[in-house]
């Protein structure tokens, strides 16, 4: 397991998370820089891969921000049973449509999916007003 942590790390930041390579390690780590992410997150993950995803889904629900979470009941990485496949790929769909397109499907099947990012758009216009505010204040700081 810890050989391939040392391999990772070397090969997403570039240093292992050790030593000096802990600095490169908190500047470019996704993880570390979850402050940033400003566009809602769906978080899709089979059960096998939902500790990889558990880190960014926890730590912008604790920053506050848009994110949710599918647990597809699969072990598989690439899908091929078609219920998880459609679960996966419907689910997407049905996200990006909603905070693209402002469109909820009626399938009353859907309904607390809806309510739950109703939450996470209300959520992400707080959090709006707060980005944007802070915006101008520099832009005005700098003027």
């Amino acid at each position: 397991m810890l050989a391939w942590v040392v391999y990772e790390s070397n090969g997403t930041i570039g240093r292992a998370p050790i030593g000096e390579g802990l600095q490169q390690w908190l500047k470019r780590s996704p993880e570390f820089n979850m402050d940033r992410v400003t566009a809602p997150l769906l978080v899709v993950a089979s059960r096998k891969q939902i500790l990889y995803n558990w880190e960014p889904y926890a730590t912008l629900r604790y920053l506050n921000k848009p994110v949710d979470l599918l647990v597809l009941n699969s072990t598989e990485h690439v899908l091929t049973n078609p219920r998880v496949r459609e679960a996966s790929q419907g689910t997407n769909i049905d996200w990006f449509r909603f905070w693209l397109q402002e469109y909820e499907d009626p399938d009353p099947s859907k309904a607390d999916q809806y309510r739950r990012w109703e939450r996470l758009k209300q959520l992400q216009e707080a959090n709006n007003k707060i980005v944007g505010h802070t915006l101008s204040n520099v832009a005005k700081d700098h003027q």
